[in-house]
């Protein structure tokens, strides 16, 4: 289930319930230690660079399985779960993009698949792919952004978060109503898997987004910002206030690279992967190509 900004979260206790691997959907990619826990990644296709995709809060690697189909003829892409989605395991809290960054480094080298990187990053995932990106300079060749938060917006959207993360068992997320019927096809399983790991994540946002404000900077390498072309915010004056408010961060976010490039996806709201996914994989055709070209010698 895609999770926006216009969410609310509800703290209540009691346990979940574990899972067993019984319940489980079968697994598309493959499972890594990274010491703590097990990560999930699914990788198809050949060639380089290497496509790297990191998605949305509350969605997981299934969600985006057409993109990876459709990107693997362009060259070898992989999707993976982050800690708590999907097929990988819960990990350590505090859930802030640093200790994700991290942990997908460890992935990626647990699972041998080697530099040069492009990362494709939807929303909460841009908050990742950054700092990912910052602390590996030399591995990255490319980076799309797609609808990716800023690191700013919660203070510019007056934005009200949950409080950090102080050993709350659960957080129950309820996000507004979308024409997505992809969600409608999924496991339970991972549905529930989804809300709670997407409260653990809304717990710790306002960590992420000043650890991306410290340390978010990227290399020079070849970016794309894809952004909505439908509004989410509409009707009164405030509304419109917050949607050009939204693209005038989306606009900045094309300021991290002098190779930068900004393209609208005019048929979709935030949830692009799904709504418009040729816009991502049209992208992600354009940065292989220029990777490549750069490369030589």
């Amino acid at each position: 289930m895609p999770i926006f900004l216009s969410l609310i979260a509800l703290m209540i206790g009691g346990a979940i319930t574990s899972t067993h691997a019984s319940e489980m959907p079968p697994m598309p990619g493959n499972r890594y230690d990274i010491g703590s826990h097990r990560l999930h990644i699914n990788c198809m296709g050949e060639g380089s660079p290497t496509v790297i995709i990191d998605t949305g809060l509350g969605d997981d690697s299934s969600d985006w399985q057409t993109i990876l189909q459709q990107s693997a003829p362009i060259t070898k892409t992989c999707i993976y779960d982050r800690s708590g989605y999907g097929w990988s395991d819960y990990g350590p809290r505090p859930r802030n993009s640093r200790r994700i960054a991290y942990e997908l480094g460890l992935l990626l080298d647990a699972a041998n698949i080697s530099p040069p990187y492009i990362l494709v990053g939807h929303s909460f995932g841009g908050f990742n792919l950054r700092l990912f990106a910052a602390s590996h300079p030399d591995d990255i060749a490319g980076l799309i952004l797609v609808e990716s938060s800023h690191e700013l917006q919660y203070d510019r959207l007056n934005i009200k978060l949950p409080l950090p993360y102080k050993g709350r068992r659960n957080i129950v997320i309820v996000a507004k109503e979308t024409e997505s019927t992809a969600d409608s096809n999924k496991p339970q399983i991972l549905r529930d898997h989804a809300y709670r790991t997407a409260g653990e994540e809304i717990a710790a946002l306002y960590q992420s987004a000043r650890q991306v404000q410290l340390y978010g900077k990227i290399p020079t390498v070849p970016l794309v910002v894809i952004s909505r072309g439908k509004a989410e915010w509409s009707g009164d004056i405030n509304a419109q206030h917050r949607e050009k408010i939204w693209l005038e961060l989306q606009q900045d976010l094309m300021r991290l690279s002098p190779i930068s490039q900004h393209i609208f996806a005019n048929n979709s709201g935030h949830d692009i992967p799904r709504q418009q996914p040729e816009i991502i994989i049209e992208a992600i055709l354009q940065v292989t190509q220029l990777a490549r070209a750069m490369s030589l010698p």
